[in-house]
């Protein structure tokens, strides 16, 4: 999970809305830097390896947010890598919701990425659809 702020983002709305989003027990890395043209921002970023907690994270995401992705055709979001890529809007996000980013849309986001365990001979389609439906349960 990944998000890059500017220097006039508020970062403590910023950050807490992200904590609500992980829950308390994940520390979120917050890290200033330049961006490519020289302006101060601020990257937060996260990364779960434990199963449990990314089904825990990915209900956090709600089922109505979890329900549009079943209804869309999950593998215009899914990687060559078996990767599952999600935009969040910050802004919504800020104010207490939790929304897709528009595609091409140029928006401050929240990108996830969600790595799938995916064997030979399974689908990746089949298997990201498990883990959205496991998420929602």
């Amino acid at each position: 999970m990944r998000a890059h702020c500017s220097a006039i983002d508020d970062l403590p709305v910023i950050r807490n809305a992200l904590q609500k989003l992980v829950g308390d027990e994940f520390e979120i890395n917050e890290k200033s830097e330049k961006s490519w043209h020289g302006a101060p921002q601020t990257n937060f970023s996260l990364e779960i390896t434990r199963k449990k907690d990314i089904r825990f994270t990915m209900s956090n995401l709600g089922n109505e947010f979890l329900c549009l992705l079943l209804e869309e055709d999950i593998m215009k979001r899914i990687d060559d890598r078996n990767v599952i890529h999600l935009r969040i809007s910050l802004a919504e996000l800020c104010c207490g919701k939790i929304e897709l980013s528009k595609p091409r849309k140029k928006e401050p986001c929240i990108k996830i990425k969600i790595k799938l365990e995916v064997y030979p001979g399974q689908s990746v389609k089949d298997i990201a659809t498990s883990c959205i439906q496991d998420a929602m349960n």
